[in-house]
């Protein structure tokens, strides 16, 4: 995702808002009162979720208390922007914002215990993940795309990523034996950039901190923040708060300690290949 893109631009907007509220000591109620805001919509701003407009970020900065700087020239630029047209949703509206945040990504360190990163997959593997039984309507096409425009933001000069993969994704065949030979052999190459770092999470590594669970740390640079994210079936959460957030990258640290070296991950991944492609000849 380009880092102008207006989803991108409103979580920007929602957080330096959030930031600026907090340190002013206005209160949410105060802020609905002023603007004629229903409970809900500053929540939704400040996650992203919604727009402002330039006379309601004239009127924050002013109940704020915010003299007019370099930075307040930046928020309304960004602003402006945040109301611009989006493009086309991809991805289902629950997982819209996770997108925008990964696109405003500085970094991004995920933990999955058997399923390949949307950004590290293959269109085959990818479409045999999106491609719904239940659902034979929809076309997973559209959804494949978006993975593959993702995919090209993490070149050599790209943001860094930082995954941890359980062992059971080398194992699980997902659109079956040649999708993810061409799979993990795409894994290896992806692997080899100096802004990606990949760890395999061994079976024989036994029971670890975060067993059961998987998850997924953003951190932007502007502003400065760091996000930790779930998803589930039908619906996600992300959370910025101190105690969520540290809490996971203590456990991704652990994780990575745990986990195959480097050079191991890429031992185990050329093993595997060869296992794969012994079993179609």
């Amino acid at each position: 995702m380009n880092n102008s893109w207006p989803a991108v631009r409103r979580v920007q907007v929602g957080l330096i808002l959030r930031n600026l509220r907090r340190e002013s000591g206005v209160k949410p109620k105060e802020i609905a009162e002023r603007l004629d805001w229903y409970p809900s919509k500053l929540t939704k701003v400040e996650r992203g979720d919604l727009t402002v407009s330039a006379a309601e970020v004239d009127v924050l900065l002013g109940m704020f208390g915010v003299t007019e700087s370099e930075d307040t020239t930046r928020l309304r630029t960004l602003a402006k922007e945040a109301r611009r047209r989006d493009q086309p949703a991809r991805v289902p509206d629950w997982a819209a914002t996770y997108v925008a945040l990964e696109g405003a990504a500085t970094e991004v360190k995920i933990y999955d215990p058997e399923v390949i990163p949307a950004m590290l997959q293959t269109e085959s593997y990818a479409r045999a993940l999106l491609s719904n039984p239940l659902d034979e309507t929809t076309d997973p096409e559209p959804a494949v795309a978006e993975r593959g425009s993702r995919a090209n933001r993490f070149t050599d000069d790209g943001p860094k990523l930082w995954v941890v993969l359980g062992e059971a994704a080398m194992h699980r065949q997902v659109g079956g034996r040649d999708v993810l030979r061409e799979q993990l052999q795409h894994l290896r190459k992806m692997a080899a950039r100096p802004n990606i770092t990949l760890q395999l999470l061994p079976f024989a590594a036994g029971e670890h901190v975060a067993l059961g669970s998987s998850f997924t740390l953003i951190s932007l640079s502007e502003p400065p923040a760091t996000f930790a994210y779930f998803e589930g079936l039908t619906g996600a959460e992300y959370m910025d708060k101190p105690v969520h957030t540290e809490a996971h990258e203590k456990a991704f640290d652990s994780l990575r300690m745990v986990a195959s070296s480097d050079r191991e991950t890429a031992r185990m991944l050329e093993r595997r290949v060869k296992e794969l492609k012994q079993a179609t000849e």
